[in-house]
């Protein structure tokens, strides 16, 4: 069994609180009356929200307020994992079989840059580095957005868009006031994002990263070059359509997107985030720092 594999499944059967893949049910047949096939339901979910009204802000805006969940998604790899892989049959925590979160390009895989792909795709960063993540450090952009649950917020001034995760914490402040972007030495682990509306669709652009995340467990990663474009789109009152385009020319050779379904928590009597104890409660990184992991901070890209 791979070493720090090994050492990641015992500390993830103890940890306090459970990957998002591990909270994700089964995944079901239909969902919101399409395929849950990552490409097909993408296609099927944006007919279906040209047919629909979403609910509306005082201000007149498509309202999604609430706490949401996402659905489609495991966190392994977005390239997929497929019923051979090697860890999809693990006895202690073994990666989910599902499909690629990409959509786009045709093969559905990142299209890296050929020094880049090495690095990525369970390469220098997944053998050599510490997910981001393990560390308590934020997820990240798109990785946030299927990180349960998160909750958006849209203030009555219509100036920003909050969108907070209980994941480690973070939270993320999107500016709706068309105010102009900040120089490029300014970053940030997540970004700073700009919001607007297109129709029923808001449209969220982010740069600005220092580059210090990865987009899953695999090491797949961008740099401080890397632009986000994210797109929620109301399929129905419960179901949000999420699509994310991601490019970066440092290590991709052209954009690629991945999508999944964020549905709403109704929870009898509403729900609350908890306070999750992700640095006090800690255990796993120790173990893996033994075994000579580093601390990634985009090393492998910056040392190129």
């Amino acid at each position: 069994m791979h070493a720090r594999f090994a050492c990641l499944t015992i500390a993830m059967a103890i940890a306090l609180a459970p990957t998002a893949s591990a909270q994700t049910p089964e995944r079901p047949a239909m969902l919101a009356g399409c395929p849950t096939e990552n490409l097909a339901w993408h296609t099927c979910a944006l007919a279906k929200a040209k047919m629909f009204t979403p609910p509306r802000t005082p201000t007149g805006k498509p309202d999604l307020q609430g706490y949401w969940r996402s659905r489609l998604t495991q966190s392994f790899s977005v390239e997929g994992v497929p019923a051979n892989h090697r860890f999809a049959t693990e006895p202690v925590q073994p990666w989910e079989v599902a499909p690629p979160e990409i959509i786009e390009p045709a093969d559905r895989k990142i299209p890296y840059q050929p020094w880049a792909a090495r690095i990525g795709r369970e390469g220098v960063n997944f053998n050599e580095y510490v997910d981001p993540r393990t560390t308590c450090s934020t997820g990240g952009v798109p990785r946030l957005a299927l990180q349960d649950p998160s909750q958006i917020l849209q203030p009555p001034t219509d100036d920003h868009v909050l969108w907070l995760h209980e994941d480690h914490h973070q939270f993320r402040v999107i500016a709706m006031d068309e105010r102009p972007p900040v120089g490029r030495d300014v970053t940030t682990w997540n970004g700073l994002s700009r919001g607007r509306w297109d129709g029923n669709t808001l449209i969220i652009e982010t740069a600005n990263f220092n580059g210090y995340v990865w987009i899953d467990d695999s090491g797949n990663f961008y740099t401080n070059t890397a632009r986000v474009t994210e797109r929620l789109t109301m399929v129905d009152r419960d179901t949000l359509h999420y699509q994310a385009t991601i490019e970066d020319p440092t290590v991709y050779t052209r954009p690629w997107t991945v999508v999944w379904a964020l549905i709403r928590d109704t929870t009898s009597g509403g729900y609350e985030f908890i306070e999750e104890p992700c640095l006090e409660g800690d255990r796993n990184l120790p173990r893996i720092r033994e075994q000579g992991y580093k601390f990634y901070f985009g090393a492998p890209w910056r040392s190129r």
